[in-house]
């Protein structure tokens, strides 16, 4: 085990010093290449991160995070926005809706039915007891009034009533009820019959089975709805609809009384002695159960829901100098007690993941179709700044708007349409490209649209507002192009504006009035903060715009002036070169200001060493002649150098310091090499590497343009006779061997972009060499022709036609040291 382990440390040992072999064998500038690339994707992680982290701080919602502890009657010191949706209980509603709960829940009653029955018992009872009690009167009569023998007969009513009056307390507790004297008498003398019982029960039966409620009940004959009967003792429950049939114990014992007077065949004194008990006999037995009916009003109320209205995110919940009522409290404290703790941490971790992810997906597919700008640190942070510097702006113009409200709510609502959003994909595309203007377009929407309440309908106003803009810039050639754009945007920001308004009919000519100023407003607003800007920020991040171009094209420029001075070779060699780019690039879609510009560029490093280099010797001694080969290559090398920091000084823009140093990518230098191998005492110690150029090679279009209209313009000042077909057969040759040394792999040119940009640097070229033509002359007096001024221009060149061999051999060792053969 300890073995396989020191092995494995061992192969991994040798791996790291292959590793570090390899990164030392590579060269300078490939070295240097690797280390910014990871350092640039460091820096692009960390640009994501901050201005993600900054976007989220200017997009997070305004409302107020805390607020004083408000009494009614203060003054409010700020306005108070919702932070999010909740409902607020409508306590008045809600106290409403309890008193008409209070007021429809049934009253609840228990109907004994065992009072009928209690009753009959009762009076059973008592009559029976009198019935014995008469008896036994009878019998104590009977046996006073003689002595054995006696004849029997019947004692007279007044002495058995005599001794029955005595049980009349016993009887009226049994009974139940107190009975006057002279009803007592009467149920006496009919000796408390059974029959009168009948009658009696019969009657009391018929209004109590009915229901008789007591005075304490009496406001159930007023009830207008209807109410809970309960059944006692089987408590079956019945809801009454109309609880005006039951009777007051009082009416009952009326309606007992009129019924038996009406229904009662007895002599007067009998039937009134049966009404009268009757009568008395009627007790209540329906009574309000007044514990029930709370606990089920207490049930319902505790099954009623509140009465909510809901607030929505972004309402106005209390503005600045109101004076705050209860309501207002009512809505601050529901949502403070609706958000949770910590909640603005929360919400300001969702923006930011929302913007990080946003725009790191933006990022990437950026770099699909814009390759050039997505790997080039100081656009992304021109592009990062603009956002969040429009956005910013775009905030405090909100802010401002709010604060109008105070003027007309009209004016506060329409301030919206005058945010300049179009700025920042305006000064993208002049800057950076039509590509990435458009996708700022949609970025800048979306941040600007997250600041507003309905940020949907609006995000579709800003991107449009912002593609015009876009469409509007595509060629800014001059400053009016952006005054221009700005019109165009104002046009079109009037007709969303009407759109949006048909959305809400009917329409408010005032509110589509202030709307419409405010578009045009913010239109116009756009087209002069742009080109106000445009060059403070060129100047400051050092970019480059079509505009700049066309100033850098001006041969009047010290800089082309003092080529122009000291390296005269130079200078018409990039003149040519400007031409022939700028032809080709049209035809291949890039940017022909931008490679013209570069190509007048490119060679300026010559100025320091012009002497150096074959174009500007005028027919001189070649220095290279008396120098070593690795010091010609150097000096060949530090032209590129130079040319980037003559053009930083003179302020010329990345883009073009970027092709100055890409323009020969990694050619190699043959002449040179085969000379030091020559002159070497072991050719195997000549590092090849020391005769290339140390790149890197040409990343973009216009890049590869300028490099191969070098070479070629170069290698066309050796052909001797430059015809159209020796000029094709040129162009295509030194195009082939730069493509196959790999020169134009890290570009975007394709192979029929090669074949575009041959046939126009053959028309080019073919148009600088053509050939004119000779005119006859007419001959003078001594019969000798006039030489012509073309006569005199053809004239070295017929005599150089006579030693070929000189000049060819000549012209192939400047294709040499060009590195072109």
């Amino acid at each position: 085990m300890i073995e396989k382990k020191n092995n494995h440390k061992a192969r991994r040992f040798l791996e790291l010093n292959q590793i570090q072999r390899l990164w030392r064998q590579l060269p300078a500038g490939k070295r240097a290449a690797a280390g910014a690339a990871g350092q640039g994707k460091w820096f692009r992680i960390f640009l994501l991160v901050v201005f993600s982290l900054l976007a989220a701080i200017i997009v997070y919602p305004r409302s107020q995070v805390s607020y004083p502890d408000y009494r009614v009657n203060d003054i409010a010191q700020a306005n108070i926005k919702a932070t999010a949706d909740f409902l607020v209980e409508d306590q008045e509603s809600t106290a409403k809706r309890q008193q008409e709960c209070i007021t429809e829940s049934p009253l609840v009653y228990d109907l004994d039915e065992r009072v009928g029955a209690e009753i009959n018992a009762r009076l059973h009872d008592a009559f029976e007891f009198m019935r014995q009690a008469r008896q036994e009167a009878l019998q104590e009569a009977t046996s006073h009034r003689g002595g054995p023998g006696a004849a029997i007969t019947s004692p007279p009513f007044s002495q058995v009533y005599k001794i029955i009056l005595d049980k009349k307390p016993e009887f009226e507790r049994r009974l139940g009820v107190v009975l006057p004297n002279n009803i007592f008498y009467l149920l006496a003398r009919d000796n408390f019959s059974v029959q009168w019982e009948d009658i009696i029960s019969q009657q009391v039966n018929f209004v109590v089975s009915q229901g008789v409620f007591s005075e304490q009940s009496s406001g159930l004959q007023n009830q207008r709805r209807h109410i809970i009967i309960r059944h006692l003792p089987s408590w079956n429950e019945k809801v009454e609809n109309n609880p005006e049939r039951f009777l007051p114990v009082e009416e009952a014992r009326k309606k007992v009384g009129l019924y038996c007077r009406e229904t009662v065949t007895l002599p007067t004194g009998s039937r009134y002695a049966v009404c009268e008990v009757a009568q008395s006999l009627v007790v209540p037995n329906l009574a309000l159960n007044r514990a029930e009916t709370e606990r089920r009003k207490l049930k319902r109320l505790q099954e009623l829901r509140p009465v909510y209205f809901q607030i929505k995110q972004g309402e106005m919940l209390v503005r600045e100098g109101e004076k705050i009522t209860p309501t207002h409290l009512i809505k601050l404290q529901a949502m403070k007690k609706e958000t949770p703790q910590g909640w603005w941490l929360w919400k300001f971790l969702g923006s930011f993941f929302i913007i990080v992810l946003l725009f790191g997906a933006c990022y990437q597919l950026s770099r699909l179709f814009a390759k050039k700008s997505s790997h080039n640190n100081t656009e992304l942070t021109f592009l990062a700044l603009i956002l969040l510097s429009v956005t910013l702006l775009n905030l405090g113009l909100t802010i401002f708007g709010d604060a109008l409200t105070r003027l007309s709510p009209l004016i506060s609502k329409n301030f919206i349409f005058y945010l300049p959003v179009a700025l920042a994909p305006i000064l993208a595309n002049v800057f950076i490209g039509l590509e990435v203007a458009v996708m700022i377009s949609f970025l800048a929407s979306i941040l600007t649209a997250m600041l507003l309440e309905n940020p949907f309908l609006f995000c579709i106003y800003f991107s449009v507002s912002n593609l015009v803009g876009v469409w509007g810039t595509r060629y800014c050639r001059n400053r009016w192009v952006l005054i221009r754009a700005g019109l165009s945007v104002a046009v079109v920001n009037f007709a969303m504006v009407l759109a949006i308004k048909l959305l809400d009919l009917p329409l408010d000519l005032e509110d589509v009035f202030f709307g419409g100023v405010f578009a045009l407003g913010g239109g116009i607003q756009v087209g002069i903060l742009a080109s106000g800007l445009a060059p403070i920020l060129e100047m400051l991040f050092d970019l480059t715009s079509d505009i700049k171009l066309l100033e850098l094209l001006n041969l009047e420029r010290p800089m082309l002036r003092q080529l122009m001075l000291a390296a005269p070779g130079t200078y018409h060699h990039s003149i040519i070169v400007g031409n022939m780019v700028e032809a080709a690039a049209e035809k291949i879609g890039a940017n022909p200001l931008l490679a013209k510009a570069a190509a007048y560029y490119h060679d300026i490093g010559k100025i320091k060493k012009p002497t150096y280099f074959v174009e500007n010797q005028l027919g001189g001694e070649n220095k290279h002649e008396k120098l070593a080969p690795s010091m010609s290559s150097l000096i060949l090398q530090a032209h590129v150098k130079d040319g980037m920091e003559l053009a930083r000084q003179d302020r010329v823009g990345q883009k073009i310091i970027d092709i100055i140093q890409q323009h020969h990518g990694t050619s190699f230098m043959a002449y040179f090499f085969n000379k030091a191998k020559q002159q070497a005492a072991n050719p195997q110690q000549v590092n090849i590497e020391d005769y290339r150029y140390p790149g890197p090679r040409p990343q973009t279009k216009e890049a590869g343009l300028v490099l191969l209209a070098d070479q070629v313009e170069a290698a066309s000042k050796t052909l001797l006779d430059p015809t159209p077909a020796r000029i094709q057969g040129l162009v295509q040759k030194i195009i082939n061997n730069i493509f196959a040394d790999g020169q134009l792999d890290e570009c975007e040119l394709t192979l029929k972009d090669l074949h575009e940009i041959a046939k126009s640097f053959i028309k080019i070229l073919s148009g600088i060499f053509h050939h004119r033509v000779d005119y006859p002359q007419a001959a003078d007096k001594g019969g000798e022709k006039k030489k012509s001024s073309d006569d005199l221009d053809k004239q070295p060149a017929e005599k150089d036609s006579l030693k070929p061999h000189k000049d060819q051999e000549k012209g192939r060792e400047d294709l040499k040291r060009l590195g072109l053969s």
